[in-house]
């Protein structure tokens, strides 16, 4: 079940995409907790959730497509860009206490079409790097490895929080991505 880690091009992938799936959810926590903060709004708070996930409902099957004609790996780096400049954006704004609710708002969905130029693209990248045969195990790795970066990553995000508030936690989160755009 772990033969696909035989690959060093897999290795580094996984932990990657495990890297950038904690990055996400310490984004969240921290953009979350300072949107609640500064604007108390349910509204708000819902939108974050929407702005999140309907992107992948509407555009996930052209991004699977797209990648299928364009090299995945120039996808998976646009989403990693995408989600860096969003800690970054956040970052400022937060610094320079100009934040307001449409900044956070338009954040918030680029954040959503940046998981959507990550997801399907990877997942495709799977079977490239390791082929037919060892595509199970890839996949299972690849699943935990998603999961391990749920779980980490809110309490990293607290972690950032606590110690080095909003700004300069966001600023740092920018550089967990940056290792799977890179490879």
């Amino acid at each position: 079940s772990f033969a696909a880690l035989r690959h060093p091009g897999y290795r580094a992938y996984l932990t990657g995409n495990a890297l950038a799936m904690m990055a996400d959810s310490v984004e969240h926590v921290i953009t979350y907790w300072v949107a609640f903060q500064k604007f108390h709004s349910p509204a708000l708070g819902g939108f974050a959730v929407v702005s999140h996930w309907l992107p992948f409902l509407l555009f996930s099957t052209l991004s699977g497509a797209l990648a299928d004609r364009v090299d995945p790996r120039r996808l998976v780096q646009i989403g990693m860009g995408l989600f860096m400049f969003c800690s970054l954006a956040w970052s400022v704004l937060i610094l320079s206490d100009s934040l307001q609710m449409w900044h956070a708002a338009l954040l918030l969905l680029i954040h959503g079409c940046a998981g959507v130029f990550w997801g399907p693209p990877g997942q495709l990248l799977i079977h490239d790097i390791v082929g037919p045969k060892q595509l199970p195990s890839a996949v299972r790795l690849m699943a935990t490895s998603r999961y391990l970066g749920l779980l980490a990553g809110p309490a990293a995000g607290a972690g950032f929080l606590l110690i080095f508030r909003p700004e300069l936690g966001l600023a740092l989160n920018a550089f967990i991505y940056l290792p799977l755009l890179l490879w």
